[in-house]
């Protein structure tokens, strides 16, 4: 059994997917296994992971016949993987050579389960070579927090929910799996909220461990789109429906009212002010509001909220 499952969702990045298998090639820790689920891509994906897998027997190739989605992606992996600890890794980045055994040297020596780092936010032409010094890695300074539910407090922060700086011990996550309902964003902050509940302990440090591409169809490079605030609506849903009796009330009011901040300017401050998209947020809004539970916001928000739910 492998220390450490990697799942690699693909849709449509064979520009970038062989530099994310190099990667993964290129860690210090060998003892690992990696699925790459092909989500229906219509460019050369495949032909590129066939390529760039070739005789090594880690890697593992899903194909799916139409498009699934992230979530549904991920899950096929985690379905499959036979591994200690999960780890997911986006198909346009990469990892830092030392990542895997720096996050499992973190998790297994602070008996944490879940490790994390940081990212470094690296240009479209970025192109990944393996370091020569790769096996002189030091932690930066690092963190236990004992309470993960601290993490809610934190929505507007949203590189505290990427699920690619970590790694996952596997009793942890037993059968949780992705929300497949989120089709374009959304699911990352789903899946930490449904697990954070579940932990004891995270450790993170300031190290980085993946970089992180942007591109003009990644969703950090699109400053303003539908895909900024289209998931609300169904995580409001999966909060209400699956998450709120798991957290103690004082967390739910503290990542409520920053959500809730959060769900405004991207449906109504950034609409008016670029002049885009005002009947999608519109409708964003309005459905949002009906599904929050106006006890964990304060006064002012709570009235704010009732007022939107009322609209047509």
């Amino acid at each position: 059994m492998p220390k450490i499952s990697i799942i690699i969702p693909n849709h449509n990045y064979g520009r970038f997917i062989a530099d994310a298998i190099l990667s993964v090639k290129s860690q210090t820790l060998r003892d690992w296994e990696c699925f790459i689920i092909d989500d229906a891509s219509t460019d050369d994906s495949v032909a590129v992971i066939k390529r760039a897998i070739r005789g090594d027997k880690r890697f593992k190739l899903i194909q799916n016949k139409k498009r699934m989605g992230t979530s549904r992606a991920r899950n096929a992996g985690m379905d499959a993987a036979r591994g200690e600890y999960f780890a997911f890794l986006d198909a346009d980045d990469c990892y830092t050579e030392y990542a895997l055994e720096m996050l499992l040297n973190l998790a297994t020596s602070m008996d944490a389960q879940i490790a994390g780092a940081q990212t470094l936010v690296v240009p479209h032409d970025f192109k990944y070579t393996p370091s020569p010094q790769k096996k002189d890695w030091n932690i930066g300074r690092s963190w236990i927090e004992q309470n993960p539910a601290r993490f809610l407090m934190m929505p507007k922060q949203y590189n505290w929910c990427w699920v690619w700086r970590r790694i996952y011990r596997r009793d942890v996550i037993g059968d949780l799996r992705f929300v497949p309902e989120f089709t374009a964003a959304g699911e990352d902050i789903a899946f930490m909220m449904d697990l954070c509940h579940k932990t004891r302990r995270i450790v993170e440090t300031e190290t980085i461990s993946v970089y992180h591409r942007i591109h003009p169809n990644s969703l950090m490079h699109q400053k303003f789109c539908v895909t900024s605030f289209e998931f609300f609506p169904t995580l409001f849903r999966h909060m209400r429906d699956n998450v709120c009796d798991k957290y103690h009330h004082s967390y739910l009011r503290a990542f409520y009212r920053a959500l809730f901040t959060y769900l405004i300017s991207t449906t109504i401050i950034l609409p008016k002010q670029t002049g885009q998209h005002h009947d999608a947020a519109r409708a964003v809004v309005i459905e949002s509001c009906k599904l929050i539970p106006r006890r964990y916001l304060p006064f002012r928000q709570r009235i704010l909220c009732w007022f939107l739910s009322c609209l047509k």
